[in-house]
């Protein structure tokens, strides 16, 4: 009781003391519990969580707060200054004299914490968004070696449905009233899920608030609404449509869940007779109340200061970190875009010239940055193959190292700022390939060379796995287990992740070399076209070459270094992309990246990508989701169904054959690097246990 006692003490230092910091004023903690009932994780000992708001003051004329977007275009209290808020959450260790000096943080994907799922192997029913005193923390991989642990938000408009984080900015004004503006928002699969619904919010997602209509009525709000079957004109085109124009008496701003004609909103559509699933819907309307979206990217930038700098420089006393050496940031999905685009715009160094974070974890981006510093941004999508195509997410420049921009023809890239560049591990799985065009990470445009990396930089493509995958998940076919035409790809990639981790660690603090990157090139044959690549028959059947179209495109003369406002909200593209992607071998799987035990002696097919079926708007790739196709038993079974993939008796005469095979996999991947002693042995007992069965 004294020692929390003592706590909340520290918490009231925090909230009037700090605010004569720049950047972060103070924070406001609202609630301290501790982790796992006292238990005590290796090296760091027992832990505790602190929750509650960050709040910031910045200078608008500040040279690093210029390229924030419409900065100048709101309000600013006495001292001319820029204030805001964003939820913030830290685990560290009760002790700080065990607190490794590693701050390892997450930039939340739509205000939702990934990291836990992907390096804890915490399952998929816990809520990682509201982590508890109970919560399991699965293996606790970061906590057992003392990491510091932090998450700060930096997306407004987030509801706080589910725990989701959020930030809340000021809205950008026109002579002292909110500034209006055209903006283009999609309802499509993510919105609809199983259903046809009558009424959805203006953002398509329940999550989301809403820009607002400058009026219920339509007319006055100049809102026109179109349906097409798909974002993409053709299986991989480069074009993006809009559709055909829905009547005006079959729709308008209304609340009608129970269908029409419902409560008239200017938050809300409704459809006479509802949404359809298998298609996609564009509405063009002028909004109001834009925050100052821009600012997300002061908040992680302000807060690692505050923790990273505050803690040497002042009192210990005054900060909720200790002895903090380096920062790991990690962003995964849609925090992975955010970070690419954190390091472009900028914001890797603070305002007195100090670097933010050393080293960067950033899975899962492919090629893209998040439209976020823009009037009426929406960072909230993501561009597939299948919907939302309209985004400014793959406009120049692509690749980490500097290149001569062919339009503005002058150098540009991520990594601009040699002082201030941090060291970085880019991860992709195959998904990212066929959704997020990852091979123009590092081949050229046209698909004709490999351009050379920078030394800060290594990549990987984690082989024939999807995305994101919590440990223990099963498979499915997507919305109401009908969306997709395969099962759903099942490998859990967190023991590659957690060497992953270990290795970009090392290299920061110059404890080991790195490693070399791992991902497919032009080059050696194993980058390349959709359309010519080997596919086993039980595969190619229902493939019709689709993938993510990529193009320069041009959304407007206020659009520059990704960010300002959009004018184009149909953008024309103005130079196309030739996308790869990786080769595979005989089973199906990626010849090229780090290959999981189960893809190097495999059971069944694993892909990176799915097809969705007539019900859901057939032939398109299905989401982020991707495959999974067990192998026939005997030679006769895959006969039967038309299978060129070796059957199961073909490669593994017995149960026994299979497990040497795969022990040996594992064994390769730990003389790599690619997976830790702790994690090999994990996966070797299970083998043994699997011999015991048989």
């Amino acid at each position: 009781m004294i020692k929390r006692q003592y706590f909340f003490g520290l918490a009231l230092a925090l909230f009037y003391i700090g605010s004569t910091n720049a950047g972060v004023t103070h924070l406001e903690i609202n609630k301290t519990i501790s982790i796992g009932q006292g238990k005590t994780f290796g090296d760091g000992g027992s832990y505790e969580k602190i929750s509650g708001v960050a709040y910031f003051e910045i200078s608008p004329g500040h040279k690093r707060n210029k390229t924030i977007a419409d900065i100048t275009r709101t309000t600013v209290n006495e001292a001319g200054n820029v204030t805001f808020s964003a939820d913030f959450e830290i685990l560290r260790p009760v002790d700080p004299q065990k607190a490794s000096g590693t701050l390892f943080l997450e930039a939340p994907a739509q205000g939702e914490k990934l990291s836990f799922g992907l390096m804890h192997d915490v399952e998929q029913n816990v809520d990682l968004n509201s982590i508890h005193e109970t919560t399991d923390l699965g293996n606790a991989f970061l906590m057992e070696r003392g990491h510091t642990i932090a998450w700060i938000a930096w997306q407004a408009n987030v509801e706080k449905i589910n725990n989701r984080m959020t930030a809340k900015f000021p809205i950008v004004l026109d002579a002292g009233q909110p500034m209006t503006g055209f903006v283009i928002t999609e309802f499509n699969g993510r919105s609809f899920k199983e259903k046809n619904p009558f009424t959805l919010p203006l953002s398509g997602r329940e999550f989301i608030k809403s820009f607002p209509a400058k009026s219920i009525n339509k007319e006055a709000a100049n809102a026109s609404l179109f349906v097409m079957e798909s974002g993409s004109l053709g299986a991989s085109s480069t074009e993006v449509g809009k559709g055909e124009q829905v009547p005006s008496d079959q729709w308008q701003f209304a609340y009608c869940p129970d269908g029409w004609p419902g409560q008239p909103s200017t938050e809300y559509i409704c459809v006479k007779n509802s949404f359809l699933k298998n298609r996609n819907y564009h509405l063009i309307y002028e909004a109001v109340e834009s925050p100052v979206m821009g600012l997300g990217l002061a908040t992680t930038r302000d807060f690692i200061s505050y923790l990273k700098y505050g803690s040497k420089d002042s009192s210990s006393n005054r900060h909720p970190t200790a002895k903090l050496e380096q920062v790991i940031c990690q962003g995964i999905g849609h925090g992975a875009r955010y970070l690419r685009d954190f390091l472009y715009q900028g914001f890797n160094v603070d305002e007195n010239n100090k670097k933010v974070c050393d080293g960067m974890s950033i899975h899962g981006a492919g090629v893209e940055k998040t439209y976020l510093n823009y009037r009426f941004s929406q960072p909230y999508r993501i561009s597939t193959q299948h919907s939302e195509r309209f985004i400014p997410d793959v406009n120049f420049p692509r690749q980490y190292s500097v290149r001569v921009n062919p339009f503005l023809k002058f150098p540009d890239g991520i990594l601009k700022r040699p002082a201030f560049d941090p060291y970085i591990f880019h991860s992709d799985t195959s998904t990212e390939y066929w959704q997020s065009r990852a091979s123009l990470v590092g081949a050229s445009e046209g698909a004709s060379m490999d351009f050379s990396e920078s030394s800060k930089v290594r990549r990987f493509l984690i082989s024939s796995t999807e995305s994101y995958n919590r440990s223990g998940s099963f498979g499915h076919s997507g919305f109401a287990d009908r969306q997709c035409f395969f099962p759903s790809n099942t490998i859990h990639i967190g023991p590659i992740m957690r060497a992953l981790i270990v290795n970009l660690e090392q290299w920061i603090t110059k404890k080991g070399e790195p490693l070399d990157s791992m991902y497919p090139r032009i080059s050696d044959g194993t980058l390349v076209e959709a359309e010519t690549m080997f596919l086993p028959s039980v595969v190619k059947h229902n493939f019709r070459g689709a993938l993510n179209g990529s193009g320069d495109m041009e959304f407007g003369p206020r659009v520059k270094f990704n960010r300002g406002m959009v004018d184009s909200l149909i953008p024309q593209v103005i130079a196309r992309h030739k996308v790869l992607v990786p080769a595979v071998d005989e089973f199906g799987h990626d010849i090229a990246g780090i290959r999981h035990p189960n893809i190097e002696v495999p059971m069944g097919t694993y892909l990176g990508w799915n097809i969705r079926t007539t019900e859901f708007g057939g032939g398109d790739l299905c989401d982020e989701y991707g495959s999974f196709l067990p192998l026939s038993m005997s030679g006769e079974d895959a006969i039967a169904i038309n299978d060129s993939r070796p059957a199961l008796l073909a490669i593994y005469p017995d149960y026994a054959a299979y497990v040497i095979k795969l022990r040996k996999a594992i064994e390769n991947l730990v003389l790599q690097r690619l997976l830790l002693e702790e994690d090999a042995d994990l996966l070797l007992n299970r083998v043994e246990q699997s011999i015991n069965m048989h």
